[in-house]
């Protein structure tokens, strides 16, 4: 956007702040307030990929602690607490990127890894 409210400079950052910590604790359900409060980036790039605000809304009704633009888009995010509720978050999602954006999509329903990046294997292909 060229122009942003002065309050959301500050409270993007508190959230980004907020979401980290949350992760290190496993907090699902702080995980998903500070991903899906975003006020920069998310009202800008949700309007360019059709069908957001409905898979956003969808997934929420599905029991999604929370929902986002994965980077630039067009790939949405969402976090659930437990595993039942998944394949219905990500069924909706699915739906609703179809019905309302007209965009055939995929779900992947993955695991949060709280370990980050590490080396895995030494070994190298000769």
């Amino acid at each position: 956007p060229k122009r942003v409210a002065v309050q959301q400079p500050v409270r993007n950052p508190s959230q980004a702040a907020a979401l980290v910590a949350a992760v290190l604790q496993g907090d699902a359900r702080v995980i998903g307030s500070a991903m899906s409060s975003d006020g920069i980036v998310e009202p800008t790039r949700a309007p360019l990929i059709p069908g957001m605000a409905a898979v956003k809304a969808a997934a929420l009704e599905a029991g999604a602690l929370g929902c986002t633009i994965s980077g630039a888009g067009p790939t949405a995010v969402a976090v659930i607490e437990g595993e039942d509720k998944g394949e219905e978050v990500a069924r909706r999602m699915v739906d609703a990127f179809f019905t309302v954006g007209k965009l055939r999509a995929t779900a992947t329903i993955a695991q949060l890894d709280r370990a980050g990046a590490r080396v895995i294997s030494t070994s190298t292909l000769d």
